[in-house]
């Protein structure tokens, strides 16, 4: 299976978020945050729906981390549960351990961030590229392979140990490894999901070498990371500051939103952190494509409900195209009479593919739901359905 096909078997639709929080609704605290139950039901609904074999999550609130949960199977064939121990490849959420580093390190005064990466790499052939520039969130992952390589000119100690010492140990981050994992480390197995069915993909090999990226790590332990950093452990205010440039922003819910996303060969790991809040949410799956903005849309609305119906007032929840459903009704008409009669139906997922839309539906069969798959071709008639 090419990297393309990994990419489009596990496409899903921004409306997978609107199902999450409407089709299995969980209310929140009248005067307080989520009750526990809301964020495990979302993680059962998660695997239960099959958007992913398994997925971890955490959140950190007021600085500190308030919950850890796990759901799903990290390998499917041996049936082993995910547990908040659970190790994932996290791919470029780990080029923020690196920028912490870096930023370390200036705040010491053993590096200037203007200054030419040819000062502590006299080998490299561009003499005008700074070690700020490095930090550029659009910056590429090689870029932060070069900044790893400073950060050990500079400490004089490999990267790895500058990493443990100064960020991983203060942290509390108890189980994240850099580089192949040992055996008694084990990962969760990582798949791609096409029409329902998951399939083993093919691992990186090669990223266990690179600087950047070659990290594993649970959901907790990164939500550990990110309270450090709430916190001033790992750096003081003025340089977390000055650091918010190296990440990736958004605006969320009304709010901005810094962090990174990994998408190693077979998962997708996410990283969000809102600042002023001292919020941050942790998602790590092994499913190639699984979008992460589900769950941080998810969690949003359960944290901060009000936030994100100002910010989206018009959003209804599994939007159903009616051209859609008038082809997708009549299939469901002819399956068994045990399933009961359709009350409801809500779009999880849609992806386009040689010319032909795949759309994905949960129905409620009267206290039953199912996933209803329908392809549509270009001349706009059902070429395919099945139901799972």
């Amino acid at each position: 299976m090419v990297r393309g096909d990994l990419r489009r078997g596990c496409i899903a639709a921004y409306a997978i978020m609107l199902a999450l929080t409407a089709a299995s609704p969980a209310e929140p605290l009248p005067d307080g945050p989520p009750a526990r139950a809301s964020l495990d039901k979302l993680l059962r609904d998660v695997v239960t729906w099959k958007l992913a074999p398994s997925i971890s999550l955490a959140i950190v609130e007021n600085g500190e981390v308030v919950y850890a949960g796990a759901r799903g199977s990290t390998d499917l064939e041996k049936n082993v549960p995910a547990t908040v121990q659970t190790r994932y490849p996290i791919g470029s959420i780990g080029s923020l351990f690196l920028a912490v580093a870096v930023m370390q390190l200036a705040a010491k005064g053993k590096l200037r961030l203007d200054d030419p990466v040819q000062r502590y790499l006299p080998a490299l052939p561009d003499s005008s590229t700074t070690v700020r520039k490095l930090l550029s969130p659009r910056a590429d992952d090689a870029n932060y392979d070069v900044l790893g390589d400073v950060i050990e000119r500079v400490a004089e100690v490999p990267l790895v140990s500058y990493l443990h010492d100064h960020v991983f140990a203060p942290a509390g981050m108890d189980h994240t490894w850099s580089g192949e994992p040992p055996d008694w480390a084990p990962l969760a197995l990582g798949y791609y999901e096409w029409r329902d069915v998951f399939g083993p993909a093919a691992p990186e090999t090669d990223a266990w070498d690179r600087k950047c990226c070659s990290f594993i790590s649970t959901a907790a332990d990164v939500a550990q990371f990110d309270s450090a950093l709430f916190r001033g452990t790992l750096l003081p205010a003025a340089s977390l500051r000055a650091m918010q440039r190296a990440f990736q922003s958004s605006r969320q819910a009304g709010m901005l939103m810094i962090g990174r996303e990994g998408t190693p060969s077979g998962y997708v790991a996410g990283n969000a952190l809102f600042v002023r809040d001292r919020f941050a949410i942790v998602a790590l799956t092994n499913c190639a494509g699984f979008p992460a903005q589900a769950v941080l849309d998810s969690v949003l609305t359960l944290f901060y409900p009000q936030a994100v119906a100002a910010s989206a007032p018009s959003r209804r929840a599994g939007v159903v195209d009616p051209a859609i459903a008038a082809l997708l009704r009549p299939y469901l008409a002819t399956q068994p009479e045990a399933l009961g009669d359709v009350r409801a139906m809500t779009l999880l997922s849609s992806s386009v593919s040689e010319g032909f839309t795949e759309y994905r539906y949960l129905v409620d069969f009267g206290g039953e739901a199912k996933s209803a798959f329908l392809v549509v071709g270009s001349d706009g008639k059902a070429d395919g359905f099945w139901l799972h």
